[in-house]
């Protein structure tokens, strides 16, 4: 079993969620596992703490976002019948 994370190593990991977000405009629960090694409910954890301190947006279960511009992009390349 690995050790717990102390305060100052979440800190970093919240962070980097929010930089990443901010960065590329969106990413999963599933990135966040397999970039940290890190267990489901933790990453879920960090991402809630992360949606209360860096502004972000959770939209249901297709992740997390910068800002509503970045949920609506997504939205149109999801539901458009082009797919571009």
């Amino acid at each position: 079993m690995p050790r717990p994370k102390s305060q100052s190593e979440q800190a970093q990991i919240i962070t980097r969620i929010i930089e990443l977000v901010k960065e590329h405009g969106r990413t999963t629960t599933n990135d966040v596992v397999a970039m940290f090694d890190l267990h489901r409910t933790t990453a879920e954890k960090y991402i809630r703490t992360a949606v209360q301190r860096g502004e972000l947006i959770r939209y249901g279960r297709c992740g997390i976002f910068r800002d509503q511009r970045a949920v609506i992009d997504f939205d149109l390349k999801r539901f458009s019948h082009n797919k571009t």
